[in-house]
């Protein structure tokens, strides 16, 4: 291993340390930034837009070392989705089965596309990392979210594989696939789970059956529905098969 490699190694090393020290907001606010930079919706990022983006974090030196090896072809610019997805390892196939899940949830005719509004009028910001842990609002979480995919070509749609690279930069600052877990379930309003993935916030209602007993009933997969809407869930209860006499909220 030659020393200009080891020397990028450990600047790339130093920068995902970096990166995931910053929790959720890490690769996902960098990439929201370089979409902004990205005026003509081509992926690419000159020097200028890159050390803007970046200074913050790091020396001058390590990032013209880093501009120059994602630089491949010597163009004088980068694809700053490839610069992204180079620092969050992977998601193994247990992560993709739930982002691809929440997809699906709003994908309702298979189109492959989701209308932006409707995406985030459905999007649980409460159940957001950061608005857990109290460093920002639901507010401001939604903000960003909406900037994540929109800010580059202002389609207002969102594909497959911009929902997946999103959740693949959560994914980087998430060690645990539990936690992963129970964060789709609970901002998608995904049903089931074990133990510490088990989804907290579908709607459970307390049921009063015909027969005069009373169970308290999870609404399953309750995403889009209103919790005031008490006839739209006693139609979704009917559906899993739970004739409901009356039903009121429980929690």
């Amino acid at each position: 291993v030659k020393g200009g490699d080891l020397d990028i190694h450990t600047a790339l090393h130093r920068f995902r340390e970096t990166m995931k020290a910053q929790g959720a907001r890490g690769i996902v606010g960098l990439g929201r930034k370089f979409r902004l930079f990205d005026e003509n919706g081509n992926r690419q990022l000159e020097w200028d837009e890159f050390y803007k983006g970046l200074r913050e974090y790091m020396s001058q030196k390590e990032l013209h070392m880093l501009f120059a090896h994602f630089d491949r072809d010597a163009s004088g610019s980068i694809n700053y989705e490839e610069f992204l997805s180079s620092l969050a390892r992977p998601m193994n196939a247990h992560r993709r089965g739930f982002v691809d899940q929440a997809f699906k949830l709003m994908d309702a005719n298979g189109s492959g596309l989701i209308d932006l509004q409707d995406l985030v009028l459905m999007y649980d910001a409460s159940q957001h990392p950061e608005v857990i842990r109290g460093t920002k609002s639901k507010g401001e979480v939604l903000r960003e979210f909406l900037d994540t995919f929109d800010g580059g070509v202002k389609d207002g749609k969102v594909t497959r594989d911009e929902f997946h690279s999103y959740y693949h930069n959560i994914s980087a600052c998430i060690e645990r696939d539990d936690y992963f877990e129970l964060m789709m379930r609970n901002v998608w309003h995904i049903s089931g789970g074990k133990g510490q993935a088990e989804n907290t916030t579908c709607i459970r209602v307390l049921v009063t059956h015909y027969d005069g007993r009373q169970t308290v009933e999870e609404v399953k997969n309750d995403f889009g529905l209103n919790r005031r809407d008490l006839d739209g869930i006693k139609r979704r209860l009917h559906q899993q098969g739970i004739h409901a006499m009356h039903v009121s909220i429980y929690n």
